[in-house]
């Protein structure tokens, strides 16, 4: 009986710093879970969830028809960057068939400088076409999916650096839905 209780005494600390460390993991993942929004943009269409509130970069493109505006809405989660952007491809994408324009959106994914293809997947938004890439280089891991609405591209992002996971990477590609459009 003497010798069972010095046992238990002996692992005591070590089962204390067991439980000490799982609840720190359930705290820390309980305030991850706590942190995430949605955030409507119905200017565009769409809706996601982040992290934290993302910013606003935008980007224009010359075309042959004038220019292309790119908004992104980006939010980090420690090494991990998440982005929800949209393309209005406006008159660029007069005549042109969802397909060569979903291609033409692939390509700029595909064909990044060094880097590697693992996957692609045809996928679906609501009845419209997309298409769901996976790419790394020797550093970042890169998951995007792309879906065509009209002349608009929507294309969602997560990239991390390679041999990493984040749970939050399907949470945030499955957390983006189209909405109706508001029209100013």
């Amino acid at each position: 009986m003497h010798t069972m209780r010095l046992r238990l005494l002996r692992n005591s600390p070590r089962r204390f710093a067991v439980c000490a460390a799982l609840l720190c993991l359930a705290a820390a993942l309980n305030a991850q879970t706590e942190k995430w929004k949605t955030y409507k943009y119905p200017a565009y269409g769409f809706r996601a969830s982040f992290p934290t509130e993302p910013k606003l970069e935008q980007n224009r493109k010359e075309a042959k028809s004038g220019f292309i505006l790119m908004n992104s809405y980006c939010a980090q989660i420690s090494t991990t960057y998440l982005c929800a952007a949209v393309i209005d491809q406006g008159p660029e994408a007069t005549g042109l068939t969802p397909e060569i324009l979903l291609a033409r959106a692939k390509l700029g994914v595909i064909f990044a400088p060094k880097t590697r293809k693992l996957s692609e997947l045809a996928i679906d938004l609501d009845g419209h076409k997309g298409v769901e890439i996976e790419t790394e280089n020797d550093t970042v891991h890169v998951i995007t999916r792309i879906y065509l609405v009209d002349r608009t591209l929507y294309q969602t992002m997560v990239s991390l650096p390679v041999q990493s996971q984040c749970p939050c990477t399907r949470r945030f590609l499955d957390s983006f839905k189209l909405i109706s459009r508001a029209r100013y």
